[in-house]
């Protein structure tokens, strides 16, 4: 059947990215639309979309959107893409603010580029995002079947639904689906936010749906009133609900709500990541055809610098650079990852310690590292298709997508059993050749350090390292798979709907 969905985003590719979330609702929204849903991304007009190429604008006036004891000027336009470059049934709204502090004409989307720290108006600008959502949604005519929220972000829009927008038309029998990409990220703010979102401060009780240690919680109001959950691996749905280390606080929540949770896999965009049609890439290749694979590689080799002997196998790193990519284990592990015969190149920004323990590794030693700050989309492509195996060390990993890349694309990865990474990587076996990499246990340098001695003896062994990469290159990690996925859980989340299973202040009120 096919729906009216809408998806309540602070990123999606092609408009806005900042990481994996922007890939996951594009090729979401982009597949769902090929399928013959009607969907619509509402998401913030930062000041780097204001011209957006291979997309018609049409203007849809200004609103004013409640917000406290008064209202806040909201503005509105409409982006269809160019006939023939995306689905004919997606189109994007963006959000304008028009308030003195202009919450979205700023440099950057969640951080503050001259200071690299997040806005400290933040809770502001995406509460903002949210209520004003609902006016452009409404100023679109029509009505809408699922509104699916991503991430804290997006967390009150679940809430609105059952409260502000409780009567509005538009929204009648519309369910909501709440997805955590992160949960390492929550979206704390102080109390008055409360205010603004509409809500007396006797709201604010502890154990309710908005106290969370004194504090608003914007994931924990998306989690208590979306009508379904998920989130981007089956690992990490269990995980999440297991204890502190990966629940970061809201593992209570999430254990009470476990009957409606699911964990649906990611996909990749099949298109952009695909080494036999990569517009990145001056040599494309496929599973049959892999010379363009050596080429690359040799490119790759080459552009940073290292020596074509002798002939070490290259570890490539795609990331930020932060604690839950695994670079405190790399930080430990520098001097045993120097002493091996590897060349590592790395490519990311993040947390300025590692920063500058990469540039110091490729300074002091460039014939085994080099590293390149920043992010760079031609360089990416190149890491994924030159490497011969890809790490991802993670202390905990939702999903992850480069892996995905990384077997699609020949590329071994490395990577510790957690999360998605756990759900598609299989261990290599070299007497029963089964598996597509090398997974590691604890998050521990030396298991780091002898997954990689693991993953060299096998790559000295041509026949075995053919047959592995063969093994990841045959994996199907599409789009069409997890978009089935959801569909089901749309019927699900529409059905509750139907039997009047909603979450409301009073039913969260009465559930104690």
């Amino acid at each position: 059947m096919a729906l009216s969905i809408v998806h309540f985003t602070s990123e999606s590719t092609p408009l806005a990215k900042v990481g994996g979330l922007a890939d996951v609702v594009g090729a979401l929204s982009a597949e769902q639309a090929r399928a013959g849903h009607d969907v619509t991304v509402v998401l913030p007009a930062y000041r780097g979309l204001h011209d957006v190429a291979g997309w018609s604008r049409t203007p849809l006036g200004v609103h004013d959107v409640p917000w406290g004891l008064a209202h806040e000027g909201a503005e509105f336009d409409l982006l269809t893409p160019t006939p023939g470059t995306l689905p004919e049934r997606l189109r994007v709204l963006r959000v304008h603010h028009r308030g003195e502090r202009k919450f979205f004409d700023r440099p950057g989307v969640y951080n503050d580029p001259e200071t690299g720290e997040g806005y400290p108006d933040n809770g502001e600008r995406y509460l903002f995002f949210c209520r004003a959502s609902f006016e452009g949604l409404k100023s679109l005519g029509g009505r809408f079947d699922i509104l699916h929220a991503h991430d804290h972000q997006a967390g009150w829009v679940p809430c609105f639904v059952r409260t502000h927008e409780a009567h509005e038309p538009a929204f009648a029998g519309a369910a909501t689906v709440f997805t955590i990409h992160n949960l390492g990220y929550q979206g704390l703010h102080d109390p008055f936010v409360l205010a603004l979102a509409g809500f007396p401060r006797e709201q604010f009780d502890p154990g309710g749906p908005f106290e969370f240690w004194g504090r608003v919680n914007f994931m924990k109001v998306g989690l208590v009133f979306a009508d379904m959950l998920s989130t981007v691996s089956p690992r990490y749905a269990e995980e999440i609900r297991s204890s502190g280390e990966f629940g970061f606080g809201l593992e209570g929540v999430l254990e009470r709500r476990a009957a409606d949770l699911r964990g649906i896999l990611n996909g990749i965009d099949e298109v952009e990541w695909d080494p036999a049609r990569d517009r990145h890439l001056q040599h494309p290749y496929d599973r049959d055809h892999m010379a363009g694979k050596w080429k690359n590689r040799h490119e790759l080799i080459t552009e940073c610098g290292f020596p074509t002997t002798p002939d070490w196998p290259v570890v490539g790193m795609v990331s930020r650079l932060v604690d839950q990519k695994g670079f405190d284990l790399i930080e430990k592990a520098q001097a045993e990852l120097g002493r091996l015969e590897a060349r590592f190149v790395v490519l990311g920004t993040g947390v300025a310690r590692y920063q500058e323990l990469l540039t110091a590794l490729a300074r002091k030693d460039p014939l085994r590292f080099a590293y390149r700050g920043g992010f760079d989309e031609r360089f990416a492509h190149l890491v994924e298709a030159g490497s011969d195996l890809f790490l991802m060390p993670s202390l905990y990993e939702p999903c992850g997508l480069n892996q995905m890349y990384s077997l699609r694309y020949g590329t071994v990865p490395v990577v510790r059993a957690t999360g998605g990474l756990a759900d598609t990587v299989e261990d290599f076996d070299p007497a029963t050749r089964r598996g597509t990499g090398f997974v590691f246990q604890r998050y521990e340098p030396a298991e780091l350090v002898n997954a990689l001695r693991r993953a060299f003896a096998v790559y000295r062994q041509p026949h075995l390292w053919s047959t592995l990469r063969a093994n990841g290159m045959a994996q199907d990690f599409s789009w069409r798979q997890s978009a089935l996925g959801y569909d089901r859980l749309y019927a699900e989340a529409l059905e509750r709907v139907r039997s009047g299973r909603i979450m409301t202040l009073e039913t969260l009120r009465a559930a104690g």
